[in-house]
C-alpha cells in the first residue's frame, strides 16, 4: 500500500520574496512518515530551508480562513480566501490507485512567519492526496503554476508522458481549450493571456536531495526508483493580458517536475 496527503502552502510578498510549506503523511507498506518543510527565497539573495518530522499536523480550515503552525520550524501562518475553490476532483484512476487534488485557496491573503522573518502578501494554498506510486505515474514530465493578482487567480497543471492531459482554471472557472507552455499560458476565454516577465530559480535539483537528512530511510527506500526525479521551481512577476491590453501585475510560481 502506497499513500501520499500532501499539502501546499505559499505566499509571495509584493517585491517577490516567496515562502513555500509542507505538510504531508507518507504511508508505504509497514513505512509510516509524516514530515514538513519550510523554503524561504528572497529577492536580494537569501536562500534558507528546514525540515522536520516531529509535531506535524496539517493546516486547519475554519470558514474562510486556513491557519498552519509548525513549532518546531518556527513558522505560523494563515492564508484568508479571496475566491472560489477548486473543489475535490479525482485526476487520475488507474490499476494502481488515484490521484485526489482540491486547490482550496487559489487566492488568498496570506501573512506567514518563520522565525523572526515575516511574509505578508497573496497565497495559495492546495492539498494532494496520491495512492499511485511516483514510479507508476501515467505521465513523465509535470508542470505546475500558479499566477495570483489583486484582480485574478490562474492554476494549472499539464501531464506529458504516456498520458497527456491538462488543466487550467481561471477564477474559478475551468479553460478547456487554455494551452500551457513552458513561458504561460494561451487561449483562455476572453482573449485574456498569461505574460511572465523576469524571474529567478527557487529549486532545482534531484528530489531525493531534499529527503537525504530530513528521511534518510525514506532516501535509501526510494533510492533506484526515483534517482532521476527532478524539481525546478522558479517565480517571476507576471500580468494578465486582456486582447493585449495588460490588466493587472502579479506573481507566478511555477514547477517542472521529470523523472
Amino acid at each position: 500500500m502506497f499513500s501520499l496527503r500532501k499539502w501546499y502552502l505559499d505566499v509571495i510578498t509584493s517585491r517577490g520574496d516567496v515562502a513555500i510549506l509542507y505538510a504531508a503523511r507518507l504511508r508505504w507498506g509497514a513505512f509510516r512518515v509524516r514530515y514538513a518543510s519550510a523554503l524561504e527565497d528572497t529577492a536580494d539573495g537569501l536562500h534558507r530551508e528546514a525540515g522536520t518530522i516531529r509535531g506535524v499536523e496539517a493546516p486547519r480550515r475554519e470558514g474562510a480562513e486556513l491557519t498552519w503552525r509548525s513549532r518546531p520550524l518556527g513558522v505560523q501562518g494563515s492564508w484568508e480566501s479571496d475566491g472560489p475553490a477548486l473543489h475535490r476532483r479525482t485526476l487520475a484512476a488507474t490499476p494502481d490507485g488515484v490521484i485526489r487534488w482540491t486547490c482550496h485557496l487559489p487566492r488568498a491573503h496570506a501573512t506567514v512567519r518563520i522565525g523572526d522573518a515575516r511574509y505578508d502578501g497573496l497565497g495559495y494554498a492546495e492539498h494532494l492526496s496520491l495512492t499511485i506510486p511516483p514510479w507508476k505515474l501515467p505521465f513523465d514530465t509535470l508542470r505546475w503554476g500558479r499566477h495570483v493578482s489583486a484582480g485574478h487567480s490562474l492554476v494549472w497543471i499539464d501531464w506529458q508522458g504516456p498520458e497527456q492531459r491538462s488543466w487550467v482554471w481561471i477564477d474559478g472557472e475551468q479553460q478547456r481549450e487554455a494551452t500551457v507552455t513552458d513561458t504561460g499560458v494561451s487561449g483562455l476565454a476572453g482573449g485574456v493571456t498569461l505574460c511572465p516577465g523576469d524571474g529567478r530559480d527557487v529549486v532545482n535539483r534531484d528530489v531525493l536531495a531534499s529527503f537525504t537528512d530530513l528521511v534518510p530511510a525514506l532516501t535509501r527506500r526510494l533510492a533506484g526508483r526515483l534517482a532521476g526525479m527532478h524539481e525546478h521551481k522558479s517565480v517571476e512577476a507576471s500580468a494578465i493580458l486582456r486582447a493585449g491590453v495588460r490588466q493587472d501585475d502579479g506573481w507566478t510560481l511555477r514547477e517542472v517536475v521529470t523523472w
